[in-house]
C-alpha cells in the first residue's frame, strides 16, 4: 500500500513526458539537441505562469476558464497602451492590476454567489474576450522594443529571461502554498472546507484571493506571450485555459479532493508543450494538433478521477 502511494505521487506527466520525448526522438532528426530544448522551455514558459494560477483554483476543486481570455485582454491592452504613448514601467504596471481585476471579479461571484467556478468563468469568459477584441478592433495590434526581444531572446546561463520569470513565478507559488498561511488554508479549504470554517477560516475571502493571484499569473503570462510574439493578438490566449488545467492535472493535482501543489505542475507543463511542439516538428497539421490537446485534456480529467479510486481502494 505504501509502495502504491508513494508511486502515486510521482507525477504521470513526468512518466508521459519521458516517453513522448522517446518516440519525437525517433520520428525527428536532432531532436535532442540543446537548441531544440531551449525552445521548448521558451515556448513553454507562459503556459507555466498560467498554470501556476490555475493550481490554485483546482486546489479549491474549481477550474478557471476565463484565464485564456485574460491573457488575450493583456496581449491587447499592453500594446495598446504603448502605442498612446504610455512609459513601458507604468503600461504593465496597469495591465498586471487590471488582470487582478479580472480575478477579482470571478473570485467575488464565485464566493459570494456560491456558484460554481467553471459556470461564472464560462461566462466571464465570452466577457474578457470581448473586450480583447473591442480594445483592437479584432485585429492585431503592434509595437516595436527592444525589452520585447531582451525578455524572449536574451539569454541568461543558457536560458531565455523569460524562462527564468515562469521559473520565478513557479517558485513563488511554491513558496505561496507550502510556506504561508493563506497557502495552506487553500489547500485545506479543498480537502476539508467544513473543518476550515469550524476553525475560523473564510472560505470566501481565500477564494478571492485565490482567483486575483490567477488573475495576476495570467496577465503575467500574457506579457511573456506578447513578448515572444511582439504583437498584441485578441486570440492569442485562445486554448490556455485548458493546456493549463491539463498541465496541473497531469501534474498529479486532484480537482476532486484539492490535493497536490504546483511541484508536479512543471511536470504538466513541460509534457504539453513537448506534446504540442512535437506534432509540429513531425508536420501534423494544427487540425489534428487540437484534437490530439483536446484528446489529452479529456484523459487527464478521467485519469483525475481513476486516481482517486485508486487512493480509495
Amino acid at each position: 500500500m505504501k509502495n502504491r502511494e508513494k508511486y502515486l505521487k510521482v507525477p504521470p506527466a513526468l512518466y508521459m513526458m519521458l516517453v513522448l520525448m522517446l518516440i519525437y526522438g525517433v520520428l525527428v532528426d536532432n531532436y535532442f539537441t540543446v537548441q531544440n530544448m531551449v525552445n521548448i522551455a521558451s515556448q513553454a514558459a507562459p503556459l507555466l505562469v498560467i498554470a501556476c494560477g490555475q493550481t490554485l483554483i483546482v486546489l479549491l476543486q474549481g477550474t478557471d476558464l476565463s484565464l485564456g481570455s485574460v491573457v488575450s485582454v493583456v496581449s491587447v491592452l499592453w500594446i495598446v497602451l504603448l502605442n498612446t504613448g504610455m512609459p513601458m514601467w507604468l503600461s504593465m504596471i496597469v495591465v498586471l492590476l487590471s488582470s487582478a481585476v479580472f480575478g477579482l471579479v470571478n473570485g467575488v461571484i464565485v464566493a459570494k454567489g456560491m456558484l460554481p467556478a467553471f459556470i461564472v468563468t464560462l461566462g466571464t469568459q465570452n466577457i474578457f474576450k470581448s473586450v480583447a477584441l473591442l480594445l483592437c478592433n479584432s485585429q492585431t495590434v503592434y509595437f516595436s522594443h527592444s525589452i520585447f526581444r531582451t525578455i524572449a531572446k536574451e539569454k541568461l546561463l543558457g536560458l531565455p529571461y523569460s524562462v527564468w520569470i515562469a521559473v520565478l513565478c513557479f517558485f513563488v507559488t511554491w513558496i505561496v502554498l507550502r510556506k504561508t498561511t493563506f497557502g495552506m488554508k487553500i489547500t485545506g479549504l479543498g480537502g476539508n472546507s467544513e473543518a476550515l470554517t469550524l476553525a475560523g477560516a473564510s472560505i470566501s475571502r481565500n477564494t478571492i484571493k485565490a482567483f486575483v493571484y490567477a488573475g495576476v499569473m495570467a496577465g503575467i503570462g500574457g506579457l511573456l506571450l506578447c513578448c515572444r510574439i511582439e504583437s498584441g493578438n485578441p486570440n492569442s490566449g485562445n486554448g490556455l485555459e485548458f493546456n493549463a488545467i491539463a498541465a496541473v492535472l497531469l501534474g498529479g493535482t486532484s480537482m476532486r479532493e484539492g490535493r497536490g501543489g504546483v511541484g508536479g505542475t512543471i511536470f504538466g507543463v513541460l509534457f504539453m508543450q513537448v506534446l504540442k511542439s512535437g506534432l509540429t516538428q513531425v508536420g501534423l497539421s494544427s487540425i489534428y494538433q487540437n484534437a490530439i490537446i483536446g484528446i489529452v485534456v479529456l484523459a487527464a480529467i478521467i485519469f483525475d478521477a481513476f486516481l482517486k479510486k485508486q487512493q480509495e481502494m
